[in-house]
């Protein structure tokens, strides 16, 4: 289970938990995600099946995706070429039954969430996250964001706010808010980059 905007919303593998993890880390316009949404009709091959999305994901800008999380094997199975034809004609029907009905369709890999340092800084934005903590602190990072250069850093805000505050921690949630972007193609740390934005 993944907890997102205060409602949970199921992972039936770790790769879906991991992916979960990225999407709320780093989408900050997501509106909504509805676990298992309701099954489509997929035509494969002159036959029917039914499949059942992992998950919805709507967007601030009207986009709605389904979903499906599965690892790169489950397609290229290994019980022969032809199962593996008769899985990407299943993908292709799923594309086409969620485009006729009105959204747009993600099929995604380990190869797509394990990339790293995307998921381990995911990771440590979700801890650092968590909705019962008073944001006094942040509050008072903001005031005395304007006091540091556009491109600035984890150490300098320290400086800044002196020893009582984290300025990792802080850096880690004001990046969440949108007051600053950590620099992404780098693990974040205690010595990170920032950009104010």
């Amino acid at each position: 289970m993944m907890c997102i905007g205060r409602k949970l919303i199921g992972a039936r593998s770790l790769l879906a938990l991991e992916f979960l993890t990225v999407t709320d880390a780093f989408t900050r316009d997501i509106t909504e995600i509805v676990d298992q949404p309701p099954p489509l009709a997929v035509h494969v091959r002159g036959e029917v099946k039914e499949w059942h999305p992992d998950y919805m994901i709507a967007q601030n800008n009207g986009r709605r995706d389904l979903v499906i999380v599965r690892t790169a094997e489950w397609l290229t199975t290994r019980q022969g070429p032809d199962r593996a034809m008769w899985k990407r004609d299943y993908v292709d029907g799923m594309k086409i039954a969620a485009r006729d009905s009105g959204y747009g369709f993600r099929f995604v890999t380990e190869e797509q969430v394990y990339v790293q340092p995307r998921l381990m800084n995911a990771k440590l934005l979700r801890r650092h996250l968590v909705p019962y903590r008073s944001d006094n602190d942040e509050a008072i990072a903001i005031s005395r964001l304007g006091e540091l250069p556009a491109g600035s850093s984890v150490p300098e805000l320290q400086k800044l706010l002196g020893s009582g505050l984290d300025a990792f921690v802080i850096a880690l949630r004001l990046d969440w808010l949108g007051h600053l972007r950590l620099d992404r193609r780098t693990p974040f740390s205690r010595n990170s980059p920032f950009l104010k934005t």
